[in-house]
């Protein structure tokens, strides 16, 4: 995977026509108006693609431990959010239903190729393993030293989609 993201990285470096002198430093941006905001873009919401909805919600609810943070329906669209229980004016999750056919396919994909389709952050796979097996969860790979400390755990989210458990080495 390493050497995906480094030839990934190559690749938008050309893409983009990097040069041999450093870029011009970039102005600085103005203070945030908004609560909650620091200065520069910040992350509020991501998405990922289900096969239903309300199994999402309880999947990332119930067993994951997320809080329902906004559900609103409107003539068939359903937009519904989770966000960190512990924090709950964090980053959201939109749990976006998988009716457009190109994010269908890539998350039909992404299954059938074994790869995560997002990746959470523990200070504790091992225990965290333990919670959600004892939750309900299905994994397709136990915690794993993937090597320089960090360890990795897959599990199936029931709604079409795998979700990498990530703990990252301590220095």
């Amino acid at each position: 995977m390493r050497t995906h993201l480094v030839t990934l990285a190559l690749l938008v470096v050309a893409a983009c026509g990097a040069s041999s002198k450093p870029p011009a430093a970039a102005p600085a941006a103005p203070a945030a108006q908004t609560s909650g905001l620091h200065p520069g873009l910040n992350i509020r919401l991501t998405t990922i693609y289900v096969d239903d909805q309300e199994q999402a919600l309880r999947f990332y609810t119930d067993v994951l431990g997320f809080a329902k943070k906004d559900d609103y329906s409107n003539d068939g669209y359903r937009w519904v959010t989770v966000t960190s229980a512990a924090d709950p004016d964090s980053i959201e999750l939109l749990l976006a239903l998988d009716s457009d056919p190109a994010a269908k396919a890539l998350q039909e994909a992404q299954f059938a190729q074994r790869h995560p389709a997002i990746m959470f952050y523990t200070a504790d796979v091992k225990a965290e393993y333990e919670r959600l097996q004892a939750a309900g969860a299905t994994f397709t790979m136990p915690p794993t030293d993937v090597g320089y400390g960090s360890i990795i755990a897959t599990l199936d989210d029931t709604c079409g989609n795998l979700v990498q458990l990530t703990q990252l080495a301590k220095h």
